[in-house]
């Protein structure tokens, strides 16, 4: 039994702790949302682009990134038909590059011309580098992988033979199971007749079958355009390059095999007829929706994912020049990074470009562009770092 006055007491008590418990409820609500609306900003914030100048001197840097967020830059220096190919390493926290290494064990054994040459990496999953490229003198391919000590283990020649009519360099891809490809289009006859040949090795880049020709014979290959080779997350091989059948069909191609190597299909990605070389470049890129290639038709550059090659995504805007030398990358959230140079005559390296995409191909907030020009005949590289930005080398 209380009193009158304890009584109004408890009632009252009663009354602000309902009210108190109802006005946290509603605090804790709004937290929620609050939280929640943060979360989505973070989601929908566009990833960081870091542009990145390649040492001194270097052309046609190629650029790829190892597990532990590690860039690894292979760039050529020398003359147009003599060089030598060098590597550098940037940890994700260091501010400038490693001190360079030699990749080609004989001096001035590889061509720069640009910018379908110079030479291309890969790293396989042991960590091991893996780099191929050519030289006009004599007309050979080459091969080199990285020794685990911080150089590089004397090159390889993969051509059984004189390569006559070489104009582009080698490109190189590894798969999960340490198996390497290099492809190359090759041959001393005019570029309708020009095949897309594969050299791999099944041991990690030790030794190398012989090369053979895995591209369709009525689809030729230009001649002094560049190839890209990738091995996807399914652990099938794509080779994007540019065909020349009868001379004037130079639509861009896609080669694939899921077999190792064994059998390849071939496709037309975007026809293209012109009764010359453009000297156009290409690249592809894994992401967590699959495999996009990017290319360049008429001065106009864009990509695709491989299994839609019906629907291109071109850059958006104007050019004031041909748009060229397209690279993507993809992240590990589905955005996509596309750079290009934008400058006259395939000499020119022009004024760097990029934009970024989302999943669904829309452009996300404004073209990026380079505060200096890319060098004569070279190219920009890219590549998605682990956090999901992107990094452009030029």
């Amino acid at each position: 039994a209380v009193d009158d006055l304890s009584l109004k007491y408890v009632t009252v008590f009663l009354k602000r702790s309902t009210k108190y418990r109802l006005m946290m409820i509603r605090l804790a609500l709004v937290a929620a949302v609050l939280m929640s609306l943060q979360a989505c900003t973070i989601v929908g914030t566009d990833p960081e682009v870091s542009v990145l100048r390649a040492p001194a001197d270097a052309k046609l840097p190629q650029v790829a990134i190892d597990d532990a967020g590690t860039l690894h830059l292979v760039y050529y220096i020398g003359s147009m038909s003599s060089g030598d190919l060098f590597h550098v390493s940037r940890g994700p926290d260091a501010t400038e590059w490693s001190a360079p290494q030699q990749v080609n064990s004989q001096p001035h054994s590889v061509t720069g011309v640009g910018p379908i040459d110079g030479g291309q990496i890969a790293i396989g999953p042991d960590g091991l580098l893996h780099v191929a490229w050519f030289h006009n003198n004599p007309m050979r391919f080459y091969y080199a992988r990285s020794d685990g000590a911080g150089g590089f283990e004397e090159q390889q020649v993969l051509s059984v033979k004189d390569e006559g009519g070489v104009e582009s360099g080698a490109t190189v891809t590894v798969d999960a199971d340490g198996n390497v490809y290099v492809f190359w289009h090759a041959d001393p006859v005019e570029d309708a007749q020009r095949r897309v040949y594969m050299a791999v090795s099944r041991d990690n880049g030790a030794l190398f079958d012989l090369p053979r020709a895995v591209s369709p014979e009525a689809e030729g290959a230009c001649g002094c355009c560049g190839l890209r080779a990738l091995t996807d997350d399914t652990g099938a091989v794509h080779v994007s390059y540019r065909g020349a059948g009868d001379n004037i069909h130079r639509g861009m191609r896609l080669l694939s095999t899921a077999d190792k190597g064994r059998t390849f299909s071939d496709q037309l990605v975007q026809p293209w007829d012109i009764g010359a070389c453009p000297v156009a470049t290409t690249t592809l890129s894994t992401g967590p929706d699959g495999t996009k290639v990017a290319w360049e038709t008429e001065g106009q550059v864009q990509f695709a994912d491989i299994t839609r090659l019906d629907g291109p995504v071109p850059a958006p805007g104007e050019a004031n020049f041909r748009r060229k030398n397209p690279v993507v990358a993809v992240n590990q959230r589905g955005d996509t990074l596309l750079a290009w140079g934008d400058g006259p005559g395939w000499q020119s390296g022009g004024a760097l470009h990029w934009q970024l995409f989302d999943k669904g191909g829309r452009p996300r907030g404004e073209e990026g562009s380079g505060i200096a020009p890319i060098p004569a005949s070279s190219v920009p590289t890219a590549v998605a770092r682990p956090d999901g930005s992107f990094v452009v080398v030029f």
